[in-house]
């Protein structure tokens, strides 16, 4: 056998799961065997470390992927929270998305298998990744820097989730797991609205005839979850997963996969809430807020890639989530005119399902050796409802001590209602056609097409100003005392909706449509064998269309506006280089051109309110230009390592911020508040194996940090020149909303293995979050801040030869404060809260 075939056979050989065919022949005459012909036949493990720096390390773009294996030693189980373990990435606090190198969430963009998914909240453009189970995928990737096949909307990252392709013997593991918040210790009662079940599956409608009669079927008040027959509520959780090889026919093989999984979270919070002005003005301050949360997700889901052959495959994927969000909170303080007497108590009950379809198919084909295609076409379906969420804003009485009585404001004191509806089509086609060894081209068409319908319908319940004051209540968590249908039937009560006394129930809405056709191309030349350049552009065609209904007119320079359409036309070029100093060092550069448009929802003039903060979206709004640059260089001492050093930098023209508008009462929107911002910073990245010991064993460090400073333009002409709102910025510069100045990782890990096949993984893991500004300050009310956040987990997970798992847990050791600061006069603080220590323990028995 030649020299050149027994290395590759070797590479080969020590790649995962693999099989090596060889037919010999006896040379009779020498008396010797010789190998004719050497198949292998198999696939390395895209999840494992090593194979993830070698992607890396060969790629010509700019890529980091976080892997499954990497994943499951940290005893992460959500993609939301591996995301944070790669470099420049938070996840906001008070919320359920991800910033990257500063950016919000409206700058990042969250794909599957290089296709958009869908958001599980109007609020926001990306999905809520921590409903993402990391035992559904072989890694997550990261693509900060931007390359035509991507899509043109996103600036700080595209989060893309590979779903896992499962080859090998068939396979069944069964996994339970349980966890308990320490912080739920605190409370006797762990307290819920009426209504919801325990999986989340029973969602209350609206009662008919909702503004004639009381009609209501729950309970305005709060229940204990547990009720005297169980103390502690205890997170659980259950799972199982399936895989299987078939062979068909002589070349083909079908790969499958499933997974159904359930798993709910308890989560009992006391801390502070305000909403402030400037000066020493206080619109509210709730000294004591209790928020008891229960969330659940049920998740199915099956992957089938079918190999026709070594040249064509096909893959279906559909993956069903649904999930539920129910938090019961209780505010008790100052509110501005109504209880300025600090004996203020408001109750909020909210109850969030999502059901989330994902499906796709796709397939890659080769014809020949230098000409290919990969297609995928998704359909992604999404509906999300707040069914039956309570407010009610009750008063201490001064005058009968111990008292309360419900305020007579309406709206005050209501149930709300709102559905959601996404129906999106969308796929990818990419031709890829090899001239030489030195010539590669690929070209290609995306399209998205987006179908949103929202509504939100509210009752106000409010008590008659010609009847005696309400009744009074010893206990603020009896609401049925007040409002039910006797009290109805004697008229002490009305209830109306934001359209006044109506007979019907007429619904606040918005409908909107997002049609995006993109058309791409790149090369791939290759100057010499250490010198590579790829060059590319993509133009994409974006509509947006939004009509509204709410109860309040809308105007543009004077004439009533329903609806608005905006089109636009981007040209988005992008360079990536690499040359390689030598075999273990590569140096990249790369430059391009990406935007990011506004949100259905933030162009939506509809207002939605909670306790201590209001939104109002703006449809005036105008698309952000981003403008990259990143330079890297990187070293891999050994596989599986890496060491890394980037600079970057991003120029954004009409930036997006959140901020406070001029208004009688203290409103949140977006705006395009100036013509420019900017962040440029420097990244670190280690992978290194410390000490290695024994069969295999390893003490081992991966550390990342991201070092930032940005500034944005804050133009009050500008503002009030484009827009119905006003505002007047404090300042004609700031620090870019949502940008933190610094993020760091620090993981240290023991594997140590058994000669009996029996393997152990220690690993502890800190995160540094530093400060960053939550909202801009108008009228000299000063900047809300984000204070830094320190963090540090610990896992411990056993791997039994006889096909037992078995993991312990430690979660948000430290416990730090979640604490923001409105820099006004006394420094108000806005939220204050602590996440809680959390135990856990998980088992997995594969069969």
């Amino acid at each position: 056998m030649k020299a050149k075939t027994i290395s590759i056979s070797a590479l080969f050989l020590c790649m995962s799961t693999t099989t090596l065919l060889a037919q010999s022949t006896q040379d009779t005459l020498k008396g010797e065997k010789k190998i004719d012909e050497v198949k292998i036949i198999g696939n390395t493990k895209k999840s494992s470390e090593s194979n993830i720096i070698q992607v890396q390390k060969k790629s010509v773009e700019v890529i980091e992927r976080v892997g499954a294996a990497q994943l499951s030693k940290q005893g992460v189980g959500d993609v939301a929270t591996a995301v944070t373990k790669a470099t420049g990435t938070v996840k906001q606090e008070g919320g359920n998305t991800i910033s990257v190198r500063g950016l919000l969430d409206r700058y990042n963009a969250t794909t599957m298998n290089g296709l958009p998914i869908p958001s599980d909240d109007p609020e926001n453009k990306n999905i809520d990744l921590s409903l993402l189970k990391t035992d559904i995928i072989d890694y997550i990737s990261l693509e900060k820097v931007f390359n035509p096949r991507l899509m043109g909307d996103f600036g700080g990252a595209n989060i893309n989730i590979v779903s896992k392709e499962y080859s090998g013997k068939g396979f069944i593991t069964l996994g339970m797991d349980s966890g308990y918040n320490l912080q739920n210790s605190k409370t006797d009662k762990f307290l819920l609205q009426d209504g919801p079940n325990f999986f989340g599956t029973k969602v209350q409608k609206i009662p008919a005839n909702a503004l004639s009669a009381y009609n209501y079927k729950t309970s305005w008040n709060f229940k204990d979850a547990f009720g005297p027959s169980m103390t502690m509520p205890i997170n659980t959780g259950m799972n199982l997963q399936a895989g299987k090889s078939f062979r068909i026919g002589e070349q083909g093989r079908l790969n499958t996969f499933a997974y159904v999984g359930f798993n709910n979270d308890f989560t009992y919070r006391e801390g502070s809430e305000g909403q402030f002005g400037g000066q020493e003005t206080i619109y509210k301050s709730f000294d004591k807020v209790q928020k008891y949360a229960y969330k659940t997700n049920t998740t199915g889901l099956l992957n089938l890639f079918y190999k026709i052959n070594t040249n064509h495959q096909l893959k279906w994927i559909t993956n069903y989530i649904h999930s539920t969000d129910q938090e019961a909170k209780i505010y008790e303080g100052y509110i501005r005119d109504y209880a300025e007497n600090k004996g203020g108590y408001v109750r909020r009950a909210d109850y969030k399902v999502t059901n989330t379809l994902i499906n796709q198919l796709g397939g890659d084909h080769k014809f020949g050796e230098k000409f290919s295609i990969n297609w995928i076409a998704g359909y992604n379906y999404l509906n999300s409802q707040r069914p039956d969420r309570i407010t009610n804003t009750l008063v201490r009485n001064d005058d009968v001590e111990g008292t309360y009585s419900a305020t007579r404001e309406s709206g005050l004191n209501n149930r709300y209602y709102d559905n959601l509806d996404d129906k999106e089509y969308t796929g990818n086609i990419t031709f890829n056609y090899n001239l030489n060894e030195k010539f590669k081209i690929a070209a290609g068409y995306q399209g998205r097409f987006k179908k949103r319908t929202f509504f939100s319908k509210q009752t106000d319940f409010k008590w008659d100003n010609d009847v005696a004051s309400p009744i009074k209540i010893t206990d603020p968590n009896n609401v049925d005392a007040i409002f039910n249908s006797y009290n109805y039937a004697k008229g002490f009560f009305r209830i109306t909706s934001n359209f006044g006394d109506a007979g019907v129930l007429q619904p606040i809405l918005y409908n909107g449509d997002q049609d995006i056709n993109s058309g791409f191309a790149n090369v791939d030349y290759k100057l010499s064998d250490k010198f590579l350049i790829q060059l590319g552009a993509r133009y994409d065609r974006v509509r947006q269309y939004i009509e509204w209904q709410i109860q309040f007119p809308t105007y543009f320079k004077g004439v009533e506006i329903y609806n608005i359409e905006k089109n636009y036309n981007k040209f988005l070029p992008a360079v990536n280089i690499k040359y390689s100093i030598n075999d273990r060092q590569n140096l990249r550069l790369a430059a391009s051109r990406t935007y990011t448009l506004p949100q259905l929802k933030e162009m939506a003039p509809y207002i939605y309110i909670d306790v201590t903060e209001t939104t109002q979206g703006n449809p005036f709004l105008r698309p952000s230009d981003n403008n990259n640059l990143d330079l890297k260089w990187e070293y891999f001492p050994r596989s599986g390592e890496v060491i890394s050093f980037t600079g970057f930098g991003k120029y954004i023209q009409n930036p997006i911020s959140k901020t406070y508008i001029n208004s009688s009462d203290p409103y949140f929107s977006y705006l395009n508040a100036g013509d420019w911002a900017y962040v440029y910073g420097i990244e670190a990245e280690v992978r290194k194996d410390l000490f290695s010991f024994g069969s295999g064993s390893k003490l081992y460090t991966f550390i990342n940090a991201t070092y930032m400073d940005s500034k944005a333009e804050l133009d009050t002409e500008k503002v009030n020149r484009e827009n119905e709102y006003s505002v007047n910025f404090d300042v004609k510069e700031d620090k870019l909303q949502g940008a933190t100045d610094f993020v760091a990782n620090a993981n240290l890990g023991l594997n140590h293995k058994w000669n009996s096949g029996n393997e152990l993984d220690l690993v502890a893991s800190y995160s540094y979050v530093g400060s960053y500004i939550y909202s801009i300050s108008t009228n000299s009310i000063g900047n809300i801040v984000q204070k830094p956040i320190n963090m540090l987990d610990f896992t411990a997970k056993f791997r039994f030869q006889n096909n037992i798992d078995f993991g312990i847990s430690l979660k948000n050791l430290l416990n730090p404060e979640i604490r923001r600061v409105q820099e006004n006069d006394i420094n108000s603080e806005t939220y204050n809260f602590k996440r809680g220590q959390v135990i856990g323990v998980n088992v997995g028995y594969k069969f």
